[in-house]
C-alpha cells in the first residue's frame, strides 16, 4: 500500500483514539464536578500523593537519598492506573490550556485533588508537558532537584545520561537510556542518577505528567534546570562516555527544539 495512504490511515487512527480518550475524560470531568466521583477520586489521589509527599519530605530532611526517592516514585506510579491519574489532575481541562511552542515544550502547572492527609504546603510540584510531533524538551541537566516524567498521551522517545564530571564549559556524561517510553511509564532524574534527560515527541501530540521536588538542600544557591547540553555533538570518550558542551537556551532550542 502507498506510504502516504498508510500515513493517512495511521493519522486517522491516532486522531480517533485521541478523541475517544478526550471524550471519556470530558465525561469524567463532568461527573467529578457534580461530585459523583468525588469519593473514588479522593481514594485514587490518596494512593499516590500522600506517598509521594512522604518520600519527598524524607529526602529533603536527609532521611532518604535522592536515589531512594527515584525508586519509590517508580514503585508508586507503577501501581497507579493511568486513567485514574488523568482524572485526579483533570487532564481534560489542562490539556486544552497548553500552548505548543514551535521549538520546544508547552507546560502548565496542575494541582491534584488533595486528600485530607496531605499537608497544606506540598514539597512536590506537578505539571503537564505537551509537545507537537518532532518537538523536544531539549537535553539538559539539573541541580539540587529530583524530577519524574510519566508518558500519559502519544509517543515519546527518551534519552537519559548519568552525570560523571563537571568542567567549566562541559559535562562528562554517560548514556543510560535511549528508547521509546511505554504508555504510563515513568522516568526519573536526580543529582545522583540519570541527571541529564531529553524527550522528543514522535506522534502528532504527546503529553507527560511531571513531578518535581526543588531545593532539596535549602542552603544551596541554586535549584532547577542548570545547563542545556549538546549530547548529539558530544566528543566520544574511550569508556563510552561523552564530553558535551553547555548550550544557551537559544542554541538548545535551535538545535533540538524542532526536527
Amino acid at each position: 500500500m502507498d506510504t502516504k495512504v498508510m500515513d493517512n490511515i495511521s493519522r486517522r487512527n491516532f486522531t480517533r483514539q485521541t478523541l475517544n480518550s478526550l471524550l471519556t475524560l470530558s465525561l469524567v470531568g463532568t461527573l467529578t464536578r457534580e461530585n459523583l466521583l468525588a469519593k473514588s477520586i479522593d481514594r485514587i489521589t490518596r494512593s499516590w500523593l500522600v506517598e509521594v509527599e512522604e518520600i519527598s519530605r524524607a529526602m529533603k530532611s536527609g532521611q532518604a537519598k535522592q536515589t531512594e526517592w527515584q525508586r519509590k516514585i517508580a514503585e508508586v506510579f507503577r501501581r497507579v492506573e493511568l486513567p485514574d491519574l488523568l482524572r485526579s489532575v483533570d487532564f481534560d481541562r489542562v490539556s486544552k490550556k497548553i500552548k505548543f511552542p514551535d521549538d520546544g515544550e508547552g507546560v502548565i502547572p496542575v494541582k491534584p485533588m488533595r486528600p485530607k492527609e496531605a499537608p497544606d504546603e506540598l514539597e512536590c510540584s506537578t505539571y503537564i508537558y505537551g509537545l507537537k510531533k518532532g518537538r523536544a524538551i531539549a537535553p539538559h541537566c539539573h541541580r539540587n532537584m529530583t524530577s519524574m516524567h510519566m508518558l500519559i498521551g502519544g509517543q515519546i522517545h527518551a534519552w537519559h545520561f548519568d552525570r560523571l564530571a563537571d568542567e567549566p564549559k562541559h559535562l562528562i556524561i554517560r548514556p543510560t537510556l535511549d528508547r521509546a517510553l511505554a504508555m504510563g511509564e515513568s522516568s526519573t532524574t536526580s543529582d545522583d542518577k540519570d541527571n541529564v534527560h531529553w524527550f522528543k515527541a514522535t506522534s502528532d501530540v504527546a503529553f507527560t505528567f511531571n513531578l518535581a521536588v526543588f531545593e532539596i538542600d535549602r542552603s544551596a544557591p541554586f535549584s532547577g534546570r542548570q545547563y542545556y547540553l549538546d549530547p548529539a555533538g558530544g566528543e566520544k570518550l574511550g569508556d563510552g562516555s561523552l564530553r558535551v558542551r553547555h548550550l544557551t537556551s537559544q542554541e538548545a532550542h535551535r538545535l533540538y527544539g524542532k526536527s
